[in-house]
């Protein structure tokens, strides 16, 4: 019987699960410390945790940080480039702009590709993709033998024009295939568009990740296979959808945001369940914070990104990380207080943890100043070593002439300070104001300062999901198969002829195709049109969904979203299309998670009190369990509500509801002063 549907999540510091039991119509969450060494060993030990026979999976959904944390550490593949002649420095010089144009230290990011490793072939493309130049055999084969005597473990290969036709690339892959068994990756299947630099980047990215990803999915299938599993494995991917393991192989770069993009599609779950269409969703856990937002109700997906000042031709859901998580590394500078971006991680974690480590963190802040019981952390699966959490923190607070609560609550408030600059990142820096929108804080640490966070941003309401301490493996569980395909398409787009609108039929059976082969009927695909349009003269486009055929009201919807985004607009002006985008979504089952409680409007009363810090001043603070709360439930702060998986921080000044999904919403009390000023 195909008993469990399970989504596992791989953090920096935790490695976190969300199973739903059929027979008995329950659901589990646990954390356990992420397995740096070998991080398939840390999935499997929270499986077993849960399930005795994994022949009983019968859905099983991922999130990996294999390609991420090799892109971070610069822990890649050795690449090859193959490019056309004469192209050979295109991606060394890459863009004439600064990225952070107001650092005088800024420095571009050393190449993941140096120039030696970079290899001309005589060949060409027209632009409307046309051979001028037919490639040779012979020269292809003297390029094999130079990348077997180099030993890559990678090649990747872009030729000019090459989206307009693939031809070119696709042979140099079938004659390196014949005679090396590494990844090639080709930019008319990672990134067909134009813009050679932009193109050549995404491409060398998804060549630099591939063995790795490979490996670690090749491990992974291995060890379930031989504990019974027998269904296909599915990846989170960067666009919010999933794909089997088969496909993540040959698509890697789509994994890169796994883990962080499943609290996304969580929250835009969670929009419809409470009711508000624009949030700000915050994933705090042991090493990074995430930033992203749903618009809407939808997820805020874009279409090209950077990555480690590398630019990125890949649709993914727009999310902002910073170094900064509970396992975040307090130092001194210059003689003030530092926070991040290096992270103790799993091992030896923070100091608190008691597995060695000596430098003091934002976990042990916490657990100074009363927020975090050290009994009770993880529901009582883990003790924390108060004493070994006060020494770190006296070692930073002897140096600046603080106090150790005084140095612990400093701590924590420059990194709120910089969760709030990452937010102000996607949302001011745009014109986007953050007090329209509702805060949705989830990860192992992301209910503890959230409230906090909110205040600096005048943010006045704030959600913690039921399943905040594992809330991206519960969207992971939300998700349906994806696939985007583009084409380069470059015309006005008032004389576009209608036939060309629907001549989508390549790029239709590419997804289809994809479809196919992760097990999805037709009659389940669901496919999206859509078109990059742009001003005549402009460099830049916005995306408009295909609602209609009809240009001129394509046209209308431009102008509309232009307006929006920028703040102007010009409908005089003439405008182009520069590429056309299909979707397709391939549905798979979900699972409702709501609860729908009886409601109880009463306020709860503490399970006990303990002293904790606010301000520089202690005080006695209610203890809640989540356990003990229903729907209807209400309290003030200060206040602090413990769940098996995180803790949450209520100051003073805020109250608490328990809705009927047992979400928690937490908005600010104010005055009467406040309310009439």
């Amino acid at each position: 019987m195909h008993r469990y549907r399970l989504g596992v999540d791989i953090g920096g510091t935790f490695t976190d699960l969300v199973l739903y039991d059929k027979k008995t119509r329950s659901f589990h969450t646990h954390k356990t410390l992420t397995t740096p060494d070998n991080l398939a060993e840390g999935v499997m030990q929270s499986i077993s945790k849960y399930v005795r026979g994994f022949n009983e999976i019968e859905y099983f959904v991922h999130g990996t940080t294999s390609g991420l944390n090799a892109l971070l550490e610069r822990k890649g593949a050795k690449v090859a480039l193959v490019t056309t002649e004469g192209f050979r420095d295109v991606y060394e010089i890459g863009r004439a702009n600064r990225v952070d144009m107001y650092n005088i230290q800024y420095k571009k990011p050393a190449p993941l590709v140096d120039r030696e490793h970079i290899y001309e072939m005589a060949e060409r493309v027209s632009h409307d993709g046309e051979i001028l130049q037919p490639i040779d055999d012979e020269e292809v084969k003297k390029l094999v033998n130079r990348l077997k005597k180099n030993h890559y473990e990678a090649v990747a290969v872009c030729f000019l024009h090459s989206y307009r036709n693939p031809i070119h690339e696709q042979a140099v892959k079938d004659l390196i295939e014949k005679e090396l068994n590494i990844p090639v990756s080709l930019s008319s299947d990672i990134a067909r568009e134009w813009r050679e630099y932009e193109r050549t980047s995404t491409t060398i990215m998804n060549a630099y990740i591939a063995p790795i990803v490979r490996k670690y999915l090749n491990k992974l299938e291995t060890m379930l296979a031989e504990s019974g599993y027998t269904n296909d494995i599915y990846i989170m991917q960067s666009n919010g959808g999933v794909m089997t393991s088969k496909v993540a192989k040959q698509l890697p770069l789509q994994t890169l945001m796994s883990g962080p993009v499943g609290g996304t599609i969580g929250g835009a779950n969670l929009s419809a369940l409470i009711n508000e269409k624009n949030l700000i969703c915050v994933d705090m856990g042991g090493t990074s914070f995430d930033v992203s937002m749903t618009i809407d109700g939808e997820p805020d997906i874009t279409a090209e990104t950077m990555m480690e000042g590398f630019p990125l031709l890949s649709p993914m859901v727009n999310i902002h990380t910073i170094g900064a998580g509970g396992g975040s590394i307090a130092y001194t500078e210059g003689g003030g207080l530092r926070v991040g971006p290096e992270s103790a991680g799993s091992y030896p974690g923070p100091a608190c943890y008691g597995n060695g480590g000596k430098k003091p963190t934002v976990t042990d802040a916490n657990l100074i100043l009363g927020r975090i019981d050290p009994d009770h952390f993880l529901g009582g699966g883990m003790k924390l070593d108060k004493k070994a959490a006060y020494k770190a923190i006296q070692s930073v607070a002897d140096e600046i002439g603080l106090s150790v609560e005084e140095t612990a609550e400093g701590i924590c408030n420059i990194a709120n300070a910089k969760m709030a600059d990452a937010i102000r990142t996607l949302t001011v820096r745009k014109g986007i104001d953050p007090r329209d929108f509702t805060m949705v804080a989830f990860g192992g640490a992301g209910p503890m300062h959230a409230v906090m966070i909110a205040e600096s941003l005048g943010i006045q309401k704030i959600f913690v999901p039921n399943t905040s301490g594992t809330f991206s493996a519960w969207g992971m569980l939300q998700t349906d198969i994806r696939f985007d395909s583009v084409r380069n398409d470059h015309s006005l787009l008032l004389s576009v002829d209608k036939d060309r609108m629907h001549s989508h039929e390549e790029m239709k059976e590419e997804c289809m195709d994809m479809m196919r082969q992760q097990h999805i009927s037709s009659h389940k695909i669901r496919l999206q049109k859509s078109m990059d349009v742009r001003y005549v003269g402009q460099e830049y486009t916005i995306n408009i969904v295909n609602h209609s055929d009809d240009p001129h009201d394509l046209e209308r919807l431009f102008h509309q979203a232009h307006f929006e985004i920028y703040g102007h607009h010009n409908p005089d002006n003439p405008t182009e299309i520069v590429n056309l985008r299909m979707t397709a979504i391939g549905d798979l089952e979900k699972l409702e998670f709501h609860q729908k409680e009886e409601k109880d409007s009463k306020t709860v009363m503490p399970q006990h009190t303990r002293e904790t810090f606010w301000s520089g001043e202690a005080k006695r603070t209610g203890i809640y369990s989540t356990a003990d709360l229903m729907n209807g439930n209400n309290l003030t702060g200060p206040a602090i509500i413990e769940d098996q998986n995180t803790t949450m921080v209520i100051p003073p000044k805020y109250a608490v509801l328990i809705d009927e999904n047992k979400n928690i919403q937490v908005e600010k009390i104010f005055s009467k002063e406040e309310v009439y000023s």
